[in-house]
């Protein structure tokens, strides 16, 4: 009895330490590459290895969908246990969501071509000169557009591939861009990195997280959180990130 009493009382000072049941995670990401897209029928990027990897180390599954970013954030929205990536954590946000992370760190920036030294930004307000590329129905669109940029002065792309070749022909002055795609565009497209060059910070307030349905287990948000810190603490998430060039 008192053997069983003992095993008893170990275990339950344990529990809180024991890893989560094995689960299945479905996670809903967009096209935003280099940290998530789809290539030859397989979702690939940093934030989706990395996931992967979580959930290895943690003992569970997962699976990966791309698809549109309104319609992935509705999923996880209505479907406990599901996650949602990559995503920024910000006040707006806080409430709607669980959250493992931060998964890498987020630099909005508008490059020029070095060809054109006349694209001058000293100010948030130089912004209103020019005729700056940026992705559809993005959040730096809609901020540029509440700093008081005209409509008329966007040129929208419908990618990240798309706003380069733009910026690379001329129609705009400059293309507002998250530093990784920049970087994983030059590289696509076999563009000089002299060719362009940085001329403003619009954004770097948040980091990218992983965000769960508020109803998920906090045992297996706590298992992947603590999966995260062991391949940050060993050097894998950051083997991870130079391999895609971050």
């Amino acid at each position: 009895m008192k053997i069983t009493l003992l095993a008893g009382c170990v275990a339950a000072c344990l529990w809180p330490l024991m890893p989560a049941t094995a689960a299945n995670i479905r996670a809903y990401t967009e096209a935003l590459p280099p940290l998530n897209f789809a290539q030859d029928g397989r979702v690939t990027g940093f934030a989706s290895d990395l996931l992967r990897e979580m959930a290895a180390e943690a003992g569970h599954s997962v699976q990966l969908e791309v698809m549109p970013w309104i319609r992935a954030y509705r999923t996880v929205k209505q479907q406990p246990g599901s996650a949602l990536y990559s995503i920024v954590r910000n006040p707006e946000r806080e409430a709607l969501f669980k959250w493992v992370g931060p998964i890498a760190p987020r630099r909005i920036m508008v490059y020029a071509q070095a060809s054109r030294p006349d694209v001058v930004i000293r100010q948030q307000q130089d912004l209103l000169r020019y005729r700056l590329g940026v992705l559809a129905e993005s959040s730096a669109a809609s901020q540029l557009l509440q700093l008081g940029l005209p409509a008329t002065q966007l040129e929208y792309g419908q990618s990240d591939e798309v706003n380069l070749k733009k910026l690379l022909l001329g129609r705009a002055d400059g293309v507002v861009m998250l530093d990784w795609a920049m970087r994983w565009q030059q590289k696509l497209q076999q563009v000089d990195a002299t060719r362009i060059r940085p001329v403003w910070t619009l954004d770097q307030r948040y980091q990218y997280w992983f965000a769960f349905n508020k109803d998920t287990d906090p045992a297996l948000l706590r298992s992947l959180q603590q999966a995260l810190d062991r391949l940050r603490a060993d050097g894998r998430l950051a083997a991870l990130r130079k391999r895609y060039g971050a």
